[in-house]
């Protein structure tokens, strides 16, 4: 019983961190009057137009005519009022897939309706090419090998291993990645509100993506992005060097 409560606890405290954030940092969303909720804001009279557009051409157009404008106008309504979130995993082990749809079910049972969760294996769909796209298979022989383990982590760790890895699949990754993190989420045709990693090596490189998408591509440092990323770290008994990005 502790043990559940506990747990309730920490999904609680880290839900509502992802919430707090999204309404703090996307500047698109504002709580409700009760604070339980997330709604969309309609940030400009150009917004606001957009809405009452319809309204005015209904009178003018002819019945369904209307009616099918008016129909866009809830649908967008709809999409715009829902709140989507893209986790990033890697199914490297059982802990990360498992994370992610702990999260993604404590924000449905919190907020049902509300939030839209796109949980995405980043290299086995995205990676290029091999090694990759094959982590998965690679993880489980080095699970098997207790010194292949130890000499990658311990190589992955070093300021080498840690260069090499970001210089590498900056090169190779960053536009399959970017195709990734631009793609429709949830419902939606739009992408992701937030970003939110539970894998160590889904931080540097989806940063920098961000950072380019939100700047239109002027910039790939962290001065860049608007987005809301979030790590929750899933390897509580030592936490790897990659789950860690400085900027």
């Amino acid at each position: 019983q502790v043990h559940q409560k506990s747990t309730m606890i920490r999904v609680d405290l880290v839900t509502s961190l992802l919430l707090a954030l999204l309404v703090q940092g996307s500047g698109a969303f504002a709580p409700s009057s009760t604070g339980a909720t997330a709604v969309r804001r309609i940030k400009s009279t150009a917004s606001a137009s957009a809405y009452s557009v319809p309204w005015v051409a209904s009178k003018s157009k002819s019945k369904s005519n209307s009616k099918s404008v008016v129909l866009e106008a809830t649908s967008n309504q709809a999409q715009s009022d829902v709140c989507t979130i893209q986790i990033l995993m890697s199914d490297t082990g059982g802990g990360h897939r498992a994370s992610a749809n702990a999260l993604r079910d404590a924000l449905n049972v919190l907020h049902p309706g509300r939030i839209e969760c796109d949980i995405v294996d980043l290299y086995t769909d995205y990676g290029p090419f091999f090694p990759y796209n094959s982590y998965v298979p690679l993880y489980k022989i080095m699970a098997e090998y207790d010194f292949i383990w130890k000499a990658f982590y311990e190589f992955g760790s070093s300021p080498l291993g840690l260069f090499l890895n970001e210089f590498l699949q900056e090169i190779f990754c960053f536009e399959p990645f970017k195709e990734c993190l631009e793609r429709p989420s949830g419902s939606t045709s739009k992408r992701a509100d937030m970003v939110v990693s539970v894998h160590p090596l889904c931080q540097d490189i989806p940063l920098k993506i961000l950072s380019s998408i939100d700047s239109n591509g002027k910039t790939r440092g962290p001065e860049g992005r608007v987005t809301p990323f979030v790590t929750v770290v899933t390897d509580l008994g030592g936490a790897h060097p990659t789950w860690f990005n400085p900027s």
